[in-house]
């Protein structure tokens, strides 16, 4: 019941398609609608958010991927995206609403007490041996950075922020990502 945007976080849009409220559109209002249009040239692991008080709006969990195919994908068994992010939650697993506290506000971001990969506390992932998997990593956090160790597997990174890389090790063997990163 509040006003809110998309931005399309990493792809090339036309100005007027990107999102910032009172700057490239107006606020959409409740009940209202915008149409965003727009080519997506570039392949990639992206994701959307609001800028519209998205530090409450992206901490209730309005967010999510966009995946742009390649014309001729890699030659892998398994394509995996993964959303990381964090909650703020209370005793009965509720989103603490303590959101624009001034703590937040002057330590650069809310930091969560609950990390999830796509919405659910995960204690494992499933892989087959000699799986090729490219895993597509999103960090939705606010203020989190995550750094992940695969333990003992040899992860290739390929892509960061939706642009193909050399491949390469991670340095130290663990993936790291900032708030907003993406890495695949």
């Amino acid at each position: 019941a509040e006003e809110t945007t998309v931005h399309w976080h990493g792809l090339r849009v036309p100005n007027a398609m990107d999102g910032v409220p009172h700057l490239t559109q107006p606020p959409i209002a409740p009940g209202e609608s915008f149409l965003y249009e727009f080519d997506c040239p570039d392949a990639g692991t992206y994701w959307y958010h609001p800028h519209q008080r998205s530090f409450e709006q992206v901490g209730r969990g309005l967010s999510g991927a966009l995946i742009v195919e390649e014309a001729t994908p890699p030659d892998i068994d398994r394509d995996v995206t993964w959303v990381l992010s964090d909650w703020r939650l209370l005793k009965d697993a509720s989103i603490s609403g303590d959101f624009g506290h001034m703590r937040d506000i002057s330590h650069n971001g809310r930091i969560g007490n609950t990390v999830t990969v796509n919405g659910q506390v995960r204690e494992s992932f499933a892989v087959r041996a000699g799986e090729r998997i490219r895993l597509r990593l999103i960090n939705a956090a606010n203020a989190r950075i995550f750094g992940l160790d695969f333990g003992g597997h040899a992860p290739l990174i390929v892509a960061r922020d939706g642009q193909p890389v050399a491949p390469h090790e991670p340095e130290g063997g663990r993936v790291v990502l900032g708030p907003a990163a993406r890495v695949d």
